[in-house]
């Protein structure tokens, strides 16, 4: 550094247009595990609509050197919605370089100021790490990455249980439509005069319309083609749903089906529907996203669904 400090060669900015290709390119080779397109990286900051450019960060050196990425969102905890925000660290990169020098912590204690200062802040405001419900990548910390979890410890972040996803190998999954009738029961793709019925899921449990099912379903329309399945009666009302790849390229979820009519294979049929629509796509594994309880033993049994990542859900305080 010819005897300067670290931070007087850095300079800062948020993330945008200019700089994403860059930022992504430092974030693919630095990151272990996790490999996304620019697309879908674009789509997950820029695109988001939690992001907020003063709630982002880069420090560079020069015009193409990006030594580290950070970015936090503020969205809706799960009670009390109107009344607080929670603060989510959606993403945290150094570039191998530049680790073990403090431009982390630096980047995060910015962030942090930012937070203590915006019009949203509440008393006591959550801090959490990966859970930007609702088009989140991950429901915690990887703990594969161990630097980051030590790093996240070292600012007073706790981890909170363990989460999982699961894997599906769609290499031997059938190139065949799935049937689009159950008896009485119509599998379609969901469509633009569906929405209205859909997406606030009033045919499932309140628990889950109070959530962000809602909200990671709508998401579902920003794909071309609508990348959501829907089981209709008779009637045509709705009873039943799964969408896919709302939070990237070949995940699932989520997926609901009216009580009364569970157990007589609408759920399967809309997940193999599912499925096939991301293997059309050139993909040759889902990844069944947050998955809980006994539900892990149905994909297991249904679909040959393996446990393929665990996940630390890191709290803090702001």
């Amino acid at each position: 550094m010819n005897g300067k400090n670290t931070f007087d060669v850095l300079k800062f900015s948020p993330l945008a247009e200019g700089n994403i290709k860059l930022v992504h390119e430092m974030c693919e080779k630095n990151v272990k595990h996790v490999s996304k397109s620019l697309e879908t990286f674009k789509r997950a900051t820029l695109g988001s609509d939690l992001f907020e450019k003063g709630l982002s960060l880069v420090a560079y050196q020069g015009e193409k050197n990006i030594a580290a990425f950070f970015m936090v969102v503020l969205r809706e905890p799960f009670v009390f919605k109107k009344k607080r925000k929670v603060a989510v660290l959606k993403f945290f990169v150094v570039d191998e370089n530049w680790r073990y020098k403090g431009i982390g912590s630096n980047l995060l204690y910015k962030l942090m100021k930012k937070l203590r200062n915006h019009e949203k802040k509440c008393f006591k405001m959550k801090f959490e790490f990966g859970t930007s419900m609702p088009d989140y990548w991950f429901p915690g910390l990887d703990p594969r990455h161990t630097e980051a979890y030590f790093f996240l410890k070292k600012h007073g972040f706790k981890k909170k249980g363990e989460r999982i996803n699961l894997c599906i190998d769609l290499g031997a999954f059938s190139d065949k439509r799935p049937p689009s009738q159950l008896n009485d029961i119509k599998i379609s793709r969901a469509t633009l005069e569906d929405k209205e019925e859909l997406v606030p899921l009033k045919f499932i449990p309140k628990a889950y319309q109070l959530g962000f099912w809602p909200q990671e379903t709508a998401l579902s329309y920003k794909n071309d083609p609508i990348s959501c399945f829907v089981a209709k009666n008779k009637k045509g009302r709705i009873f039943g749903f799964a969408a896919h790849s709302v939070h990237f390229p070949g995940s699932f979820g989520p997926t609901g089906v009216n009580g009364k009519l569970q157990g007589r294979g609408i759920g399967g049929l809309l997940l193999n529907w599912c499925l096939w629509d991301i293997k059309q796509k050139g993909l040759l594994k889902a990844k069944i996203m947050w998955v809980v309880g006994d539900t892990v033993y149905f994909y297991l049994k249904t679909k040959g669904a393996h446990i393929c990542e665990f996940f630390w859900p890191m709290h803090g305080r702001i």
